[in-house]
């Protein structure tokens, strides 16, 4: 269990889960990784020019994201084409990839752009979310899960321009997906802030006003974790916490609003990639404004009354696919039973198993909670599964093996046999 759920070094760049698609697809069909080869292929892959008619959506994505003075001739022929008149050609124009497909209009958000610059900003969201291993920037078996999420038209959608597949839309599975990694080292923040937001006088909020109630979130996680004694790199991350904190209050207490300070930065992580899992909508697509879905509103309340790391922990445990059942409407039954639970884990075993064939329980039961919820229709919490294959082994000795961590707590599993 982490010791402390909180992002606490991250930056604007993070706001299209979309991108970590392809991010993840290059640490798992390369040998070996780097900062620098993973960030300049994600910004060389999507940046790559396409040529394509002009549209009204992509005009209106032209006029409202396009600032820089780089696009200005892409802004001059939008221009001109809108004074033509709606019954001229469409003239064919440069394109960004990532552009198209953030104006496309079934996207929820058409913001989070990539520079350049942001190279070296995007990949570390990936470590921070556990699906790239830090220091290496290797796989994790959450990256081969996502990997086995991604339909490969999907990937595709990154090398080519294809107009009926935009992958920086979620499918369910990806967004189940996503959203457990996000609360699972963001719940500290996510739980008290959404609980915040949900008692806001009016149905609307902007970035400004959800960054404004982060000071008081950060110092009473921080006083809480400084109570016990704490590894040096717990220490150094509260640390990093605080001075984001105290840049928060002088951007809050300033008359002037600039729009990019550490209160929107820290605040857009929290709110645009829930965008994209359905937690919020937009009424304008390339505004920082945000509103609770109906589907988030039943996540929010639920999670406004955790506090603690732990009980993050025990909510993703016992309670994560039995609200997402709750707020997304789907009727589903759950199981504990080792003879009917233990074949999904063993299914979904064959996806994302290591060559030696174990696997993480705590993946294998999460990967088969997404599948069970959205293909079969059962509910399978971790918890719940882990004390179901251990009860199974007991049962059949020779159908699993275990690996146990340097605590001797179960970490991994084997099966001995295929899924039938």
């Amino acid at each position: 269990m982490p010791e402390l759920r909180v992002l606490d070094r991250i930056a604007r760049q993070t706001q299209r889960l979309g991108f970590l698609k392809r991010l993840i697809r290059r640490v798992t069909t390369t040998s070996s990784s780097n900062l620098e080869n993973l960030g300049y292929d994600l910004v060389d892959t999507v940046s790559r020019k396409v040529r394509v008619p002009l549209t009204q959506d992509r005009v209106i994505y032209i006029k409202q994201r396009l600032f820089d003075r780089t696009y200005s001739t892409l802004k001059k022929q939008a221009d001109d084409w809108l004074k033509s008149g709606e019954d001229a050609e469409a003239p064919l124009v440069q394109m960004e990839l990532q552009d198209l497909y953030l104006a496309d209009p079934d996207l929820p958000s058409g913001v989070g752009k990539l520079v350049r610059e942001d190279w070296r900003r995007y990949p570390p969201f990936g470590v921070s979310l556990g699906l790239i291993r830090s220091g290496t920037f290797s796989t994790t078996t959450r990256s081969v899960s996502l990997i086995h999420l991604t339909p490969d038209n999907e990937q595709k959608a990154f090398l080519e321009y294809l107009p009926e597949t935009n992958p920086f839309i979620l499918n369910n599975k990806q967004k189940l997906l996503f959203f457990y990694s996000l609360l699972d080292n963001d719940g500290e923040v996510i739980a008290p802030l959404w609980g915040r937001l949900l008692q806001n006088s009016s149905p609307t909020f902007n970035d400004r006003e959800a960054g404004n109630l982060l000071p008081e979130i950060y110092q009473t996680l921080i006083t809480r974790h400084k109570k016990r004694m704490l590894p040096a790199d717990i220490r150094e991350r509260l640390s990093v916490l605080e001075g984001s904190m105290e840049k928060i209050i002088i951007a809050r207490n300033s008359e002037k609003y600039a729009g990019g300070s550490a209160r929107e930065e820290s605040s857009r992580v929290r709110l645009e990639p829930y965008v994209d899992i359905g937690i919020f909508s937009k009424p304008d697509r390339f505004k920082y404004e945000f509103q609770f879905s109906t589907s988030g509103t039943v996540w929010a309340k639920t999670l406004s009354s955790l506090e603690t790391t732990q009980d993050v922990g025990e909510f993703l445990s016992t309670r994560f696919f039995t609200t997402a059942s709750e707020a997304w409407g789907i009727e589903a039954q759950p199981i504990s039973d080792p003879e009917e639970l233990v074949p999904h884990l063993r299914r979904v075993s064959e996806a994302i198993a290591s060559p030696g064939g174990y696997a993480p329980i705590e993946e294998l039961s999460l990967l088969a909670g997404i599948e069970g919820l959205l293909e079969y229709g059962v509910i399978i919490e971790q918890a719940v599964a882990r004390e179901a294959i251990i009860a199974y082994q007991k049962a059949n000795p020779y159908k699993v093996r275990f690996t146990v961590d340097r605590m001797g707590v179960l970490a991994h599993a084997r099966f001995l046999e295929p899924s039938e």
